[in-house]
C-alpha cells in the first residue's frame, strides 16, 4: 500500500471558481483530481508541490486548507493528506511531461461531479471546494 497525497486545484476567473481535473489513461482509464505518491522522507506538502510541477507544469501554488484524511482508493492505496490549492489563472497547464494522463479540464463543481470516476473524488470535491 502506497500513502498518497490528493489536491482540489482550482483557478478563480470573474469570480468563478473552476477546478482542475485529469483524463487518466495509465492503470485505468477515466476523470480524476491530482493525487501523488509520497516518496520515502517527503512530507504532505514537499510531495504535493512535487506532484503539481510533474503532473501540470506549475510550481508557484497558494495552499488554502489542509486535511489528514484515510480513504482507501480501488488500488488498495491510501490518500493520507488532502489539499485545496489555488493556481493564477493565467498559469500555463502543461501535462506532457508525464505519462498518467492525456488531457485535463477547467470545469464547475457540476461539472465536476458529474464527470469524475470515483465516488471518492466527487465526495472531495462537494467537501472541500
Amino acid at each position: 500500500m502506497k500513502s498518497k497525497v490528493q489536491a482540489v486545484i482550482y483557478k478563480k476567473e470573474q469570480g468563478k471558481k473552476r477546478y482542475l481535473i485529469l483524463h487518466r489513461k495509465l492503470n485505468w482509464v477515466g476523470w480524476e483530481l491530482m493525487k501523488e505518491t509520497m516518496e520515502e522522507n517527503e512530507s504532505f506538502e514537499e510531495t504535493l508541490r512535487r506532484g503539481i510541477k510533474e503532473e501540470i507544469g506549475v510550481n508557484k501554488i497558494s495552499i488554502e486548507k489542509e486535511q489528514v484524511v484515510d480513504i482507501m482508493l480501488p488500488s488498495k492505496d491510501k490518500i493520507v493528506y488532502l489539499y485545496r490549492v489555488q493556481i493564477n489563472p493565467k498559469e500555463k497547464i502543461d501535462i506532457t511531461q508525464e505519462k498518467e494522463h492525456d488531457e485535463f479540464r477547467w470545469v464547475t463543481k457540476e461539472e465536476a461531479l458529474k464527470m469524475l470516476t470515483y465516488e471518492n473524488a466527487k465526495e472531495i470535491i462537494k467537501e472541500f471546494s
